[in-house]
């Protein structure tokens, strides 16, 4: 069985064109090292681009949609199979975010908004409190997207709002090598 990697990205592309590029790129890399992706479910930007680059190199893709987003992330489920292989309706944000944490054997964060910001806080939240286990989390920082949020979390380390041991839940990904040594290591 193939594993896992579950993507949070923004459901809309951004201002920067190379952010959708990324996510086009990566796509392939993960169809390419032989691995399937767990996602939003989305059609739009970011979440988007990966899903339909990873299927056209060989990938499989479980989007899990709540309900209440069914109308502004999905465009066309006549042709789900252009983005979701596989496409998982759940009732709850909550529920579904439980199902993406347990469906998925690692996570990568690519640039996104605040939904992208929380399901990355969560996901490391889990991994502090030991509900999510031996899970590698990368955030994607090719660009310097995530250079704020970086600066952020060691900042709350040097307040002493958090131990310096978080640091070993996530990897930040700066180029397609330390992307691929990521994959390696799933």
């Amino acid at each position: 069985m193939k594993k896992k990697i579950c993507i949070f990205g923004g459901s809309s592309s951004g201002i920067k064109k190379e952010h959708k590029k990324l996510a086009i790129k990566i796509g392939k890399i993960i169809a390419e090292n032989n691995f399937d992706i767990v996602f939003g479910g989305g059609e739009n930007g970011i979440m988007g681009a990966i899903a339909k680059s990873s299927i056209t190199f060989g990938a499989k893709t479980i989007g899990i949609i709540p309900e209440l987003l069914i109308k502004d992330d999905l465009i066309n489920t006549n042709f789900p199979n252009q983005i979701n292989t596989e496409l998982i309706i759940t009732k709850t944000m909550h529920e579904r975010k439980q199902l993406m944490y347990s469906k998925s054997d690692a996570f990568l964060i690519l640039p996104g908004g605040i939904g992208t910001l929380d399901e990355c806080f969560e996901v490391l939240t889990w991994c502090q409190l030991n509900i999510i286990k031996n899970k590698n989390v990368g955030i994607i920082n090719f660009s310097g997207y995530w250079d704020p949020l970086i600066k952020l979390i060691n900042n709350i380390i040097n307040e002493q709002f958090m131990k310096i041991e978080n640091l070993n839940y996530f990897e930040e990904i700066k180029n397609i090598q330390s992307l691929r040594k990521f994959l390696k290591s799933i």
